[in-house]
C-alpha cells in the first residue's frame, strides 16, 4: 500500500486492525462484520507499527508469554524457538525498556512469528532496522504468505516493498487511486506512482 504523505494509509491499517471504527461503511473478515466487541476475530489480525505495542516493564520473554496468552497460543518451546530466530535468545531475561530501538524491532518480529495471525498489517515497518533485521522481517513476511496468511504492508520502500507484493494499491487524500495485481512490466504503475515523485515522495 503505496500513496504521499497524509494519503491515508495508516488510518485505513488502523481500521482494517480494529483500533478505529468507520464512520461509513464496514469492514469484512472471513464474511464476518469486524465490530470492535468480536475478540475472537481481533485475534486473527496482527498489526506491527513503529510503535507496535511492548512491555517495556517485562523482560523480552515475558512479553512473548503475555502475548501468547492472550491470543490463547503455545508457549515456552515456541517462545525460545522465535527468540532465536531474531537472534534474542540471549537477551530474553533483559527489560524491554534497555533494548535498542533496533532490538525491540527483532522482538516486535518474534511477537508476530509466535502469534501468526492470518491477517498481518505493518506500518513502515523497516524502521531502525539494520540489513540482517530487514532479512529477517522479509523471512518472515515470505514465510506468512506461503502458509497462507494475509499480509498488507504501508511503506516509502517503493523498491524494497514492490520485490515481495503481488498487488499494489495507491491511496491519495484517502482515496484508492490505483489497485492492480503485479505484473512485469507494469507500466500502469509507473504512471500512477509517477505522479507523486514531483511532491519528493519516493
Amino acid at each position: 500500500m503505496l500513496g504521499p504523505n497524509g494519503a491515508g494509509k495508516t488510518t485505513l491499517l488502523r481500521l482494517l486492525a480494529g483500533l478505529i471504527v468507520p464512520t461509513l461503511g464496514s469492514i469484512r473478515f472471513d464474511g464476518v462484520e469486524f465490530a470492535p466487541g468480536n475478540t475472537g476475530l481481533r485475534r486473527k489480525i496482527g498489526f506491527l507499527s513503529p510503535v507496535d505495542h511492548l512491555y517495556e516493564n517485562l523482560t523480552v520473554a515475558e512479553n512473548l508469554r503475555f502475548f501468547a496468552a492472550l491470543y490463547l497460543r503455545s508457549r515456552d518451546a515456541a517462545i525460545e524457538e522465535n527468540l532465536a530466530a531474531v537472534q534474542l535468545a540471549a537477551r530474553q531475561s533483559d527489560y524491554v525498556a534497555n533494548l535498542s530501538s533496533g532490538l525491540k524491532c527483532r522482538l516486535s518480529i518474534a511477537k508476530w512469528r509466535l502469534l501468526q495471525p492470518e491477517l498481518l498489517l505493518l506500518d513502515e515497518p523497516y524502521g531502525v532496522l539494520d540489513g540482517s533485521g530487514v532479512d529477517l522481517l522479509e523471512d518472515f513476511l515470505l514465510a506468512q504468505c506461503v502458509r497462507g496468511g494475509i499480509v498488507v504492508i504501508a511503506s516509502h520502500h517503493v523498491a524494497r516493498v514492490l520485490r515481495l507484493c503481488n498487488r499494489a494499491v495507491i491511496l491519495h487524500q484517502g482515496r484508492v487511486t490505483f489497485d492492480e495485481t503485479k505484473r512485469r512490466p507494469w507500466p500502469s504503475f509507473d504512471r500512477a506512482f509517477g505522479e507523486f515523485l514531483p511532491h519528493g515522495d519516493s
